[in-house]
């Protein structure tokens, strides 16, 4: 059974120095102070602690997603190997191959920044996947895109939602603009997702994540990323399939399980969402930011 991400689990983050809410006490405390340019070494010098001790904290809260994530990641692995022993046919496949590692890397990636709390790094890194997984749909589909972006042609998101959006094996245009409009939102600076730190109202040093992590904005991200993962690899395998079957005949069977599982571990994620939304909002009634 897997556990629920409740306001108990949030309990046992581990305090490093940072206080959610302005304090007058803290505050008085920090008027004190006499300030020593070493003290700011040892803050700089204790960052990647911080982020090793979240990481340690995110994984252990979220291991179904840390197992599901590592298990596509495999399974991309074997098409790698696999390709890696054959010839690209044409243009299209150079293409194709050159965009799954690409894709490959950032979702790798991304896994590491959001385990740590890195949230407004995290974003801009899932947009690049997405642009990148419209891409390749966009590329496998038809030819003569990937002929045009080999050789350079700039392919802006709205036209490959719009060629993608009126093709039969295409996505549905509205869906992708909806993702892509997250994307955008949490990519560029704007209040909702930067989070208040009360630098010099209660708090003295306030970089990397010092702070007690949003769960709800991470639970958020593992479900598109999970979703991200779901269509790369259902994308992968066909794409590849013939020479798959080939060399690799249990690969399907592994790849069927996988897509199950990611169903069980979406849907325990959107479940923790809500309650955790929940949670987010009856905190913020009870506690409002002023001014």
């Amino acid at each position: 059974m897997i556990a629920c991400l409740t306001s108990a689990l949030r309990a046992t983050w581990v305090t490093l120095a940072l206080h959610p809410r302005p304090s007058s006490r803290a505050f008085d405390v920090l008027k004190m102070k006499r300030f020593k340019p070493k003290d700011a070494n040892k803050h700089y010098e204790s960052l990647q602690m911080y982020a090793d001790t979240r990481t340690k904290e995110i994984s252990e809260m979220l291991g179904p997603f840390v197992k599901i994530t590592d298990r596509y990641g495999r399974l991309i692995s074997r098409v790698t190997l696999i390709l890696g022993d054959i010839k690209p046919e044409n243009t299209q496949d150079k293409v194709l191959r050159d965009l799954l590692a690409d894709i490959f890397d950032c979702l790798y990636e991304s896994r590491f920044l959001i385990m740590a709390s890195k949230l407004n790094v995290a974003f801009p890194v899932a947009r690049r996947t997405y642009e990148s997984l419209s891409l390749m749909s966009l590329c496998a589909i038809d030819k003569s895109w990937a002929e045009k972006w080999q050789k350079g042609q700039k392919i802006g998101n709205a036209i490959i939602r719009k060629e993608l959006g009126k093709h039969p094996m295409g996505e549905q245009e509205e869906e992708l603009k909806k993702l892509y409009n997250f994307f955008c939102l949490a990519t560029h600076p704007n209040r909702d997702l930067i989070a208040y730190r009360f630098l010099g109202e209660g708090n003295q040093y306030v970089l990397g994540v010092i702070g007690q992590p949003n769960l709800l904005m991470v639970c958020d991200y593992c479900i598109k990323i999970l979703e991200m993962w779901y269509w790369f690899e259902a994308m992968v395998s066909y794409l590849y399939r013939k020479k798959i079957v080939e060399i690799d005949k249990a690969y399907f069977d592994s790849c069927m399980q996988t897509a199950k599982e990611a169903q069980n571990v979406k849907q325990w994620l959107v479940e923790n969402f809500n309650n955790l939304l929940k949670e987010e909002k009856e905190f913020w009634s009870q506690n409002p930011v002023k001014g």
